[in-house]
Order: C-alpha cells, then structure tokens, then sequence
C-alpha cells in the first residue's frame, strides 16, 4: 500500500506514494485534516469537532457544517477509509495508517539529537511555521509549542556550534533565528557575540544598532540590560585589540 506523505510544516502538502494530493485544497479541509492527524491517538466525539470549528453556530448548524466538511474530506483523500474511520458518535484518524508526518518527524529528531551534526538535521526539518495559512482558535498553541521547539533547539545548536569554535555555521543560524522573529532579542546577543568570536566588532556593532532600531520601531522600547552590557563591552575595546569570548 501506498505511504501519505504530509508536511504541515511551512507549508501545507501531501503526497500519496509518489503523486501530488491537490484535492485537500482549502483552508478548512487542511485545517480538519491537520486537526485529525496532530491528534490522531484518540477517538473525537463528534460535538466536541462540531464546538471546535463552529463556536459561534447553533449546535445544529455546527454537526451539519462537520457532516459535510468531513464528507468533503472522504472525497478527498485517496484511498479515505485507510486513514480515516468514523462512526455516528465519534472521528478519528487511523493510528497505524501508513503516513509520514513532517510534525513528528521534527519533534522526534528534535529530541533524539546531542550532536552538533543531528540537531542541524533536526533544525532543517522546520520548514517554517505549523500551516501559517490556518486560523483556527485550536492551532495557535500547537504552533506556538512548535516555534518554541525550534528557538530553543536553534540556540542549543548555536552554543555547540560556538563551543567547537564554528563561528562562521553558528552565526547562520543565529541570522536564520533573526528572519524567523526579528523582535528575538537573545538572537540579536547571539550575533553580536558571534561576530565578536570570529574577529568582526564592526559587524557585531552594527548587529546591536539594528537591534536597538528594530525594538524601537516595533515595540517602542530599548535593548535590555544584556543586550547593552554586550554592546558596551564591545565599544570599550580597541579594533585591534583580539576579541575575548564574550558571555
């Protein structure tokens, strides 16, 4: 049997053995989809989806939008029934369907990986953020755990990558932090102190007034005390002077 691919991560996409799904093509069937499959251990009673993805209808209107989105779904996916199984009460998606999830697969490379070599393949299976297309009230907190994720693995990767002196690689990765949330102060530390290790105080400098300008115009406020402590200490050497690991 064919193995469904599904990458949710960035950008919705699937893939049934080796051809493109393009049926699933709209925010609510993504949405219903992705829903089944983050939370495939357990059956769903069919109220509680209806409450989830129709709050503000009538209890009745709700089971009648979910009877129909979930039979739009059926026609969609090929071969429906090796992955979805309902009855009147209750929804699911088959546990032991034979699908790859990019979600799992991130978390688990996430978790397993101590080298610097395996959390960079780890860091290159977040695509981007979890269907930054969708809406629905129930996806923010699985997005918001999964960009955490990947902060908190990225700047695990930077301090190994700073440790075994790969200044140029870490610095990549601080920038890459930087696209994914300008706003991340530490990130901006991060780089300043990267470019200090790697002999670049202008660079370094100007990564602080890039910092200071960003925080201003986004949110009205200055560097915090670390961020100006790294600043000042950067300013009170000579450019010639060889640059020291700054903490």
């Amino acid at each position: 049997m064919a193995i469904l691919h599904i990458r949710f991560l960035g950008e919705f996409n699937l893939v049934y053995g080796d051809r493109p799904v393009t049926t699933v093509n709209t925010a609510r069937l993504q949405s219903l989809l992705a829903y089944l499959v983050l939370h495939r251990d357990a059956p769903h009673p069919r109220y509680h989806l209806a409450f989830q993805f129709w709050p503000d209808s009538t209890e009745s209107q709700a089971h009648t939008n979910l009877r129909k989105l979930f039979h739009q779904l059926r026609q969609a996916l090929p071969d429906a029934d090796c992955f979805l199984c309902a009855d009147t009460h209750t929804v699911q998606w088959r546990p032991d369907a034979p699908f790859t999830l990019d979600v799992a697969e991130f978390k688990n490379a996430v978790s397993q990986a101590a080298a610097s070599k395996a959390l960079c393949d780890a860091v290159a299976l977040y695509r981007g953020d979890l269907l930054p297309s969708c809406y629905d009230d129930w996806i923010l907190p699985e997005r918001e755990r999964l960009q955490q994720t990947f902060v908190e693995a990225t700047e695990r990767l930077i301090a190994l990558l700073e440790d075994e002196r790969d200044y140029r690689t870490a610095i990549g990765y601080a920038q890459r932090l930087l696209q994914h949330d300008p706003l991340h102060e530490a990130a901006h530390r991060h780089l300043m102190r990267l470019h200090a290790l790697s002999g670049d105080r202008a660079a370094a400098l100007r990564t602080y007034h890039v910092c200071a300008t960003t925080l201003q115009r986004e949110l009205g406020v200055e560097p915090g005390p670390a961020t100006r402590e790294v600043y000042e200490r950067l300013l009170s050497l000579e450019p010639a002077t060889p640059l020291r690991p700054l903490t």
